[in-house]
């Protein structure tokens, strides 16, 4: 009996799994001409020397290649086309869904934005990535601007409501009038004279009242003046930016201590009174809606031209002015929608290109825009809000300038501004970035001071402001 049977098959097995392979990789090979066996024969290769060589060349001519065809003739490559992107269509629908989206968020559309920010989620995946990140922040903060308490702003009585201002509860007592908007405080305490005759006052609470027109807050009525009619503004954006503002107003007086407010009210007035007026119109930016946010710009125009350094509310959009001018001279491409002047203004440089960029601002903006300016209202406060009363308005902008709110104490950084400005805008110009004119146009900067007829500004139909119905 042979020991070694299992080897032996297992020998066989494998030279014939062998054979087969050669077999099969040999007759998948295609067929070698001769002539390319001979290429390592010697004599072969020196055929070029030879008589041979044209009568080999005739030979091969006679056969069935056609008389038109030449060695020379360039190889024809067949062209293979990409074929069309099978996810155009639906880029093109999910772009097109965007921007519906977007131009209802913008023109504070709040049906069609409801509508169209559930219908939209079917197209995320086929948004660019900023796309994606204005959809998801539209989402995120909607409801901001549809706050509940909102319908008891254009109430006729006297009510009490509780709103939301900077993430924080507050209690507004609301008052309707016929005026544009105002704040009145009330001390609440005792008074008790002594036997000397001596007064002595405690004061154990403050009432504070806001009040506005109940008639704007939600108007559809448009707005009048040239800036209104570019912008599409309705009386009720007015409204809603009167409505924050005063609310901010509100909220400083009851969230600081009341002690410190009665100081203040008493014995730094006129600092006070220009803190108030600059924290109330970041609280109009950072919780309007996208449309009114920049009507809370466009509308300090006219306390800019007719400028008075000692009056708050000059001083208070002066300040904020100058955050938006600084935050777009060192970022521009950041705010395409914003114009900077075709020349560097001859005096005034800053207030006279904060003018200039809010009179010619692009009405259609984008999502990113807006949001930028409401987080730019946030962002202050939450690293200097405090700060900023501690140290009695002093403001800090952008490229570490400062800007103090009180005249007196700002001129030295007044004409640091002026030169960063004027370099920052000689750069813009050079680049093309600012606005051009034509050879028939000519840039003058609005007169700080018209003339007054009454109580109303006497100006042509063609100035770029809107009409504020005091």
């Amino acid at each position: 009996m042979n020991r070694y049977p299992w080897r032996l098959v297992l020998c066989l097995v494998i030279s014939g799994c062998l054979i087969t392979l050669t077999n099969h990789t040999r007759a998948d090979e295609p067929a070698t001409e001769p002539a390319a066996t001979q290429a390592d024969d010697p004599a072969a290769t020196q055929v070029e020397d030879s008589d041979a060589a044209p009568a080999a060349t005739q030979a091969d001519e006679s056969t069935s290649v056609p008389a038109d065809t030449q060695a020379d003739d360039p190889i024809v490559v067949p062209v293979v086309t990409k074929t069309d992107d099978p996810t155009a269509p639906l880029r093109e629908e999910a772009a097109a869904a965007y921007e519906a989206l977007a131009e209802a968020y913008l023109s504070n559309d709040w049906d069609s934005v409801e509508k169209l920010r559930r219908s939209i989620r079917k197209h995320m995946r086929f948004l660019d990535r900023q796309q994606r990140m204005d959809v998801a922040y539209i989402q995120k903060n909607i409801k901001d601007f549809q706050p509940k308490w909102w319908g008891k702003c254009s109430s006729s009585s006297n009510i009490s409501f509780k709103a939301a201002i900077w993430n924080r509860p507050l209690m507004a007592n609301y008052m309707p009038t016929q005026m544009l908007g105002a704040q009145s405080v009330r001390a609440k305490g005792q008074i008790r004279v002594d036997r000397r005759g001596r007064v002595e006052r405690t004061i154990t609470g403050l009432d504070v009242i806001v009040t506005w027109k109940p008639s704007m807050v939600n108007s559809s009525t448009p707005g009048t003046g040239k800036l209104a009619e570019v912008h599409d503004m309705k009386l009720g954006e007015l409204g809603e930016v009167i409505v924050w503002h005063e609310l901010g107003h509100c909220y400083i007086t009851n969230y600081l201590p009341m002690e410190h407010v009665v100081e203040l009210y008493e014995q730094h007035a006129m600092l006070f009174s220009h803190l108030q007026e600059f924290y109330a119109d970041l609280t109009a930016i950072q919780h309007a809606s996208p449309k009114a946010r920049r009507i809370a710009m466009i509308l300090r125009l006219e306390g800019l031209d007719r400028y008075d350094d000692a009056e708050q509310h000059a001083r208070a959009s002066h300040a904020i002015g100058s955050m938006i001018l600084f935050e777009a001279l060192e970022n521009p491409d950041d705010w395409p929608s914003l114009h900077f002047p075709p020349s560097i203004p001859s005096q005034q440089v800053e207030l006279n290109t904060i003018i200039y960029l809010y009179e010619y601002m692009d009405p259609n903006w984008s999502v990113k825009e807006a949001r930028a300016l409401r987080e730019m209202a946030g962002d202050f406060i939450k690293r200097y809000g405090e700060k900023t009363l501690r140290s009695k308005g002093m403001v800090t902008l952008p490229a570490k300038y400062k800007f103090s709110l009180m005249a007196g104490q700002d001129h030295e950084h007044q004409t640091g501004r002026d030169a960063y400005v004027a370099q920052k805008l000689k750069a813009l110009i050079d680049s093309g970035r600012a606005d051009t004119l034509t050879e028939d146009e000519t840039y003058d900067p609005p007169l700080r001071r018209k003339l007054r007829e009454g109580e109303e500004y006497i100006r042509t139909p063609d100035d770029r402001r809107i009409d504020i119905p005091f």
